[in-house]
């Protein structure tokens, strides 16, 4: 039973832990190689962190029925601190810089979480949600430029430039109807059968290149140190406000995992149990860092499998871990989705970005009525897009400042938060009496 459970979260997790590094590779033009590696370390680190949360180990993990995955909430800012200029242009060193940079981030929010009672009281919802509304649009319009550039490869090479809306709009329509179900199993299911629906189409167009899955390893070998690390203090900087972004998220999954669990959320033990959690999640993206993979976070569709198996124990989290480690030592596994077309791959994450800018809108909009604020949510997402779309015509700007507020999510989130701060320092409008002047 408990193997049949797993599958289950397997199935809802499989697709959503290998879009981000075939989102990340498509989009930073790696070789087949790198890309092949970033997959497979995707699914086995994924494995590992999984292990972590739900076994926990000392401080780390909460041992809930988590399942840790790599995060889409970073794919925005890697994509466009990627293609920063660097005296070394290499793909292996941008990415050593990166990662290096993630590990920093990681290792900072790890002692940041153990004050989190009072870390939630700076990052509020209309913080949270501020960064989720940019992240949403920043994914969906970077998707949207992806689009338009595969459709103009097309166009270059002599093929039909047609195909490329036709295949996103098939995954798209897809993942759609199915996740509108009232079959759990098939709004479960829905992501990865939207790119399956689109790799079929793709390999009755003729598409579908798998000569090139010849290329790969036989077995995956995790390697310490794949991409040279390296830090830098910009990148650190621009990443660091979506880290304690990423952690609020992870609270938001982890107390939803709780209250399935049957856990009195706000009790000792809960907070115990929180405090594990995001430490095991800091652990968990160091650790993806170290071995060559990207931020690691908790995964919200798996509380949608508790829901319908009725089953918390963190025990099946054990069968995710080693089914994810499992399919991460295999690259075949992972090959298979790397024949995907981009087309394909974009058509299936352009719903899955939509549906982030909604999720950012509902974290506002479910926030507690003294506390949530829609001026600061609106202003601080047009000052976030605001700045970072004029500050190129700024070029007296000091380099790093010009980097750092070039990225609407980590510009937006510190202006909410600045706002927070004046809120609370201001008397409240709320307090002055009706008809008093």
């Amino acid at each position: 039973m408990a193997l049949l459970i797993a599958l289950q979260h397997l199935l809802a997790v499989f697709g959503a832990v290998m879009a981000p590094p075939l989102i990340l590779a498509h989009g930073m033009a790696l070789p087949l190689a790198e890309t092949s590696y970033l997959v497979s370390a995707s699914l086995f680190i994924s494995g590992v962190a999984t292990l972590v949360q739900v076994h926990r180990i000392g401080p780390l993990g909460s041992g809930l029925l988590s399942i840790q995955g790599t995060s889409f909430t970073f794919i925005g800012p890697l994509l466009a601190l990627y293609f920063l200029p660097r005296e070394d242009g290499t793909s292996q060193q941008a990415l050593g810089v990166l990662l290096g940079s993630c590990a920093v981030c990681a290792l900072i929010v790890g002692v940041c979480v153990q004050f989190v009672q009072r870390l939630r009281l700076v990052i509020t919802t209309n913080v949270t949600g501020t960064a989720v509304i940019l992240i949403g649009a920043t994914l969906v319009t970077t998707t949207l430029q992806n689009l338009w550039r595969e459709s103009a490869a097309f166009a270059r090479a002599g093929d039909s430039p047609w195909l490329v809306p036709l295949l996103a709009t098939a995954v798209l329509g897809i993942t759609l109807v199915l996740s509108r179900q009232r079959n759990r199993y098939l709004r479960i299911a829905s992501v990865t059968a939207g790119l399956l629906g689109g790799f079929v189409i793709s390999l009755l167009c003729g598409l579908v290149d798998f000569s090139r899955l010849e290329e790969l390893e036989p077995f995956f070998v995790p390697e310490f140190n794949h991409f040279p690390l390296a830090v830098d203090a910009g990148v650190v900087a621009v990443l660091l406000p979506v880290f304690f972004i990423s952690a609020v998220e992870t609270m938001g999954d982890l107390t939803a995992t709780s209250r399935l669990s049957g856990f009195t959320v706000g009790s000792p033990g809960y907070w115990q149990r929180l405090r594990g959690g995001l430490s095991g999640d800091a652990f968990n993206s160091f650790l993806a860092a170290l071995f060559g993979s990207f931020p690691n976070t908790s995964f919200s569709q798996n509380n949608g499998v508790i829901r319908l198996t009725g089953v918390c124990s963190p025990y099946v989290g054990r069968y995710v871990a080693v089914g994810l480690c499992l399919l991460g030592l295999v690259p075949l596994a992972g090959g298979l989705f790397i024949a995907i077309p981009a087309a394909v791959v974009y058509g299936a994450t352009l719903l899955m970005f939509s549906m982030v800018l909604l999720a950012g809108i509902g974290i506002v909009r479910d926030g507690e009525a003294g506390v949530k604020h829609w001026p600061t949510v609106v202003i601080s997402v047009i000052a976030g897009l605001g700045v970072s779309a004029l500050v190129k015509h700024f070029p007296l700007l000091p380099e790093r400042l010009a980097a750092l507020l070039q990225f609407p999510i980590s510009t937006g989130a510190v202006i909410a938060i600045l706002i927070e701060a004046a809120r609370r320092l201001l008397p409240s409008a709320d307090a002055v009496p009706v008809g008093s002047d």
